[in-house]
């Protein structure tokens, strides 16, 4: 029984015509011929039976089929990706406590410096309890988010998902910051994704964090990030667009025009259903009309 699993460099090779939308593009990122490209992906084809090119005219294009197995393979590759991120996390062996959503947002989290405070040493990576069951029937508009910005096909872009530093005020008026090097020296919150204060620092052009050896701290999703930042237990990277009521009231405070992410991104797609429903165009005309309250750009 021959293995159902395509050459790892070719799916690579077709997901990058993809997210890129051209053979000329895939080329130039991943710094190889042409011809290679066309090399690459004529090997799926070979191996799967299928087509998955089209020419038209000069221009050669991913067919359906392409298309199709193209998203699998780039969920899959940012699965990884995002696996990846989580391995420092998973190195220091977090205690995983899950709660719903209530739980853990009102009665977790605002206890947390009292466990710190008994138990300094362990790692603890704080979750929230989803259902298991997917939703059925499937929605008629569901808003996802890209890291990349990359979309898939008939999908539409809502808001930035460029992220920057926040903090309480209370937090702020106990440990006072006036450089990016000064936000470096805080609590620095993190959720799954350990890149993004090693990216801020990047960006902000000074030495990556080193991770903190007591009280630490993994919080699931922004949710619960945003949530611990509001309680004023250190300093979380949030994306702007979905803090923007938390800053005008004044519950957050930005602590540097530094932002990472800038390519990231909150879109909407439609259901199948949802296409045929004429009032869902309704619904999607005031997504872009609380989109252009906080441009995409």
């Amino acid at each position: 029984m021959r293995d159902r699993l395509p050459p790892l460099r070719a799916m690579r090779v077709l997901e990058a015509v993809w997210k890129h939308g051209s053979i000329a593009a895939a080329a130039e990122n991943l710094n190889v011929t042409q011809s290679a490209i066309g090399h690459q992906l004529r090997q799926i084809e070979e191996w799967s039976g299928v087509r998955l090119m089209i020419r038209e005219g000069r221009r050669i294009q991913l067919t359906d089929a392409g298309e199709s197995l193209a998203l699998v393979v780039h969920r899959g590759f940012s699965s990884i990706r995002h696996e990846v991120d989580r391995l420092t996390m998973r190195e220091r062996l977090p205690v995983t406590l899950a709660a719903m959503p209530l739980v853990a947002q009102n009665w977790l989290l605002p206890n947390l410096p009292q466990f710190h405070e008994r138990h300094p040493n362990v790692a603890l990576h704080l979750a929230t309890i989803q259902s298991d069951q997917p939703m059925t029937p499937e929605p008629d508009v569901t808003i996802l988010f890209s890291l990349s910005g990359d979309l898939p096909a008939g999908a539409k872009p809502l808001v930035t998902g460029k992220a920057i530093p926040v903090c309480a005020p209370d937090y702020l008026a106990r440990h006072p910051m006036q450089s990016d090097a000064d936000i470096l020296t805080a609590r620095l919150l993190q959720d799954e994704d350990s890149r993004m204060w090693a990216d801020w620092a990047k960006a902000a052009q000074c030495a990556a964090p080193e991770p903190p050896t007591k009280g630490l701290l993994y919080l699931a999703g922004s949710n619960l990030l945003t949530d611990a930042a509001l309680a004023g237990q250190g300093v979380a990277i949030c994306r702007e667009a979905l803090i923007a009521g938390h800053l005008r009231d004044g519950r957050l405070i930005t602590l540097s025009r530094t932002a990472i992410d800038a390519d990231a991104c909150y879109f909407y797609t439609l259901s199948n259903a949802g296409r045929k429903q004429s009032t869902v165009s309704q619904v999607v005309s005031w997504l872009g009309s609380l989109a252009q309250r906080q441009p995409l750009r």
